[in-house]
């Protein structure tokens, strides 16, 4: 489930997308309403899932979405009122979860409609409404973005392979329970000795960048951070940084979290650029006006040619205002921040070669003194169970089709010595897979 500063960076920065929709206020108690609502969530779902946000139009074109407030006129949403309007028209019954949350300028409250993608079968619409929706069709999202009938073999067949895939992912999930697996290997010497020079090189980089910045600025991340260096071998070369930057962008097309890994803003001077064999990103640049600066927002990536990707970025709970900074470390965020990563790397590499394998070393420092926290109270944690290491390195190696195939039983092993830092917390298998599949759920 998004959080709700993601929701927020939803209308505080605007921009759609296949699996967002920004729409107006709707009065749901009209047929009318009702619909548009169906097919927008009949189509987000056949995409994979998706959020529709309410409350976000404009007809000015160079002003772009705008936040408006809900007319007196239209009571505040109810969850069963949302669920009775999509599934008057949806076949099989799909059931969103309604989220509010307030606009940081404007102070309205807007309204999210999370659409699940986890159906085994298109989701069609089963009544019409003149105008607005028809019977017996199957909608999905495309460019635009807008929700249409699929008409070519292409576009039917992505559809099919994701209800195929989830189908999968269900029998998997229940093999997992009854044999926990493992995969995954370590890497071997050669390639790490690759990985570590690379992982150098980069934050050499990144202190050249941040070295007049004042030593407590979020840009320097001063109170901890993570990197996440990857290697790919058994792909061929691409050729040229503009494929590499198309091939990223197809990899990112597929986002889990409001701020996934490898983030591309389209504003100088935040937009990733071509430097020597490399694309780069430096997303804490200061004096550039934005929605959020803290730690956790102000990455700094590379990619090059030779199949090599790093990202650096601060702790997203060193930018929570109600807690200490410095202090505590969320025990779900590494499952899914290392976990998204891990796809979007695994989706760039099987787009090249099947064969692909990966090596992924991740470095986490600023540890020292943390305490183990469920900062949005989803886990228990008892006994302030606190790190005394400054620092903890782990790392795996898989194939592309590991990471995507059996991501739980890749990561589980590998996460296992950074959480024992914390007085030997006992990271359970079900636990990573339950936060796995709650984060591949989300869809961005």
């Amino acid at each position: 489930m998004p959080t709700t500063a993601e929701l927020v960076a939803l209308i505080a920065e605007p921009s759609e997308s296949l699996s967002i929709e920004h729409k107006s206020w709707l009065d749901l108690s009209e047929r009318h309403s009702q619909a548009t609502l169906a097919k927008a969530v009949i189509a987000l779902s056949n995409h994979g899932g998706g959020i529709v946000v309410f409350g976000m139009r404009g007809d000015d074109a160079v002003a772009g979405l705008q936040s408006l407030p809900r007319p007196d006129a239209i009571g505040r949403y109810r969850q069963d009122d949302v669920n009775a309007a999509v599934n008057r028209f949806a076949e099989p019954r799909v059931h969103c979860s309604l989220l509010f949350a307030r606009h940081p300028n404007t102070n309205v409250e807007h309204a999210f409609v999370v659409v699940p993608g986890d159906e085994h079968v298109p989701v069609m619409s089963r009544r019409d409404h003149a105008g607005v929706i028809s019977a017996q069709r199957c909608y999905m999202r495309k460019p635009g973005p807008q929700s249409e009938e699929p008409f070519t073999a292409q576009e039917w067949r992505s559809i099919l392979d994701r209800c195929v895939r989830s189908g999968r992912d269900d029998m998997l999930e229940a093999i997992r329970i009854i044999v926990q697996g493992r995969a995954g290997v370590t890497p071997d010497d050669a390639r790490l000795e690759q990985v570590v020079d690379f992982t150098s090189r980069a934050i050499s980089r990144w202190n050249e960048l941040t070295e007049n910045l004042p030593s407590d600025d979020a840009g320097k991340m001063p109170l901890g951070r993570y990197e996440l260096t990857f290697d790919l071998q058994n792909v061929p070369n691409v050729a040229t940084l503009a494929n590499l930057r198309d091939r990223m962008a197809a990899a990112g097309q597929t986002r889990h979290t409001g701020w996934g890994p490898f983030v591309t803003l389209h504003r100088e001077p935040l937009t990733p650029y071509a430097r020597e064999r490399c694309i780069e990103a430096w997303l804490g640049a200061p004096d550039v006006e934005r929605y959020q600066r803290t730690p956790a927002h102000c990455d700094f990536w590379q990619a090059n040619l030779d199949g090599q990707f790093f990202l650096m970025r601060g702790f997203d709970e060193d930018g929570v205002q109600s807690r200490p900074a410095g202090t505590l470390f969320d025990v779900t965020l590494p499952i899914w921040r290392v976990g998204e990563a891990m796809l979007y790397v695994a989706r760039f590499a099987r787009a090249l070669d099947d064969n692909a394998s990966i090596t992924l070393r991740a470095t986490y420092r600023g540890l020292g003194d943390r305490t183990l926290t469920s900062w949005n109270g989803r886990r228990a944690i008892f006994d302030n169970r606190r790190c005394r290491d400054d620092e903890a390195v782990i790392q795996t190696q898989a194939s592309a089709v590991e990471f995507e195939e059996n991501l739980v039983e890749v990561m589980h092993p590998m996460l296992i010595p950074l959480y024992e830092r914390f007085d030997f917390f006992e990271l359970s298998a079900q636990m990573v897979a339950e936060e796995l599949a709650e984060m591949r759920a989300n869809r961005f």
